[in-house]
């Protein structure tokens, strides 16, 4: 299972209000820096830095709104071997392993992963954007980790003893 967590449309809003604010703080740094240099009798180093700074940070901003600079996907996905997800646009790869998992505890806004190592991994619920997407991950993890015998939530799964005829 592959869920994009970071659809097409949002992706296209998040770009264009990249592509203005950038365009904003690029022209405005730029005024600032050509008014400390050329209108101004007393040149402030302190004033030139910070409009520099508002052109590089308004200039990274344009190249990730213009798709010169690629934002990463955020995805989560799920496999009988591992689990593996993104949450951000510039977060990293996590992947868990189903053999390393002693038990998972799920709450509405976390999913808290307990490894053999004894350390906590946190699929944090609120970072994906669309909330039935959401439910549907957390619910495929529940109905994943049942499957895989985990207890979730401190409750053990429940195995009916084999039938004999």
């Amino acid at each position: 299972m592959y869920i994009n967590l970071y659809p097409n449309k949002s992706l296209k809003s998040t770009k264009k209000s990249l592509l203005l604010t950038g365009a904003f703080l690029t022209v405005g740094g730029g005024y600032a820096l050509l008014r400390e240099f050329l209108w101004l009798p007393v040149f402030r180093e302190e004033w030139a830095f910070a409009s520099a700074l508002l052109i590089l940070i308004g200039g990274f901003m344009l190249a990730f709104g213009a798709d010169v600079f690629r934002f990463n996907d955020a995805f989560f996905s799920m496999n009988r071997e591992r689990i593996a997800y993104r949450l951000t646009l510039w977060g990293s790869i996590q992947e868990i392993y189903w053999k390393d998992l002693n038990a998972l505890e799920i709450s509405w806004s976390l999913i808290s992963f307990e490894l053999t190592s004894g350390k906590r991994l946190h699929l944090r619920l609120e970072a994906i954007q669309q909330p039935e997407v959401a439910r549907h991950v957390s619910r495929s993890l529940h109905l994943a980790a049942l499957n895989h015998n985990l207890p979730v939530n401190g409750l053990k799964t429940f195995q009916a003893p084999a039938l004999q005829v």
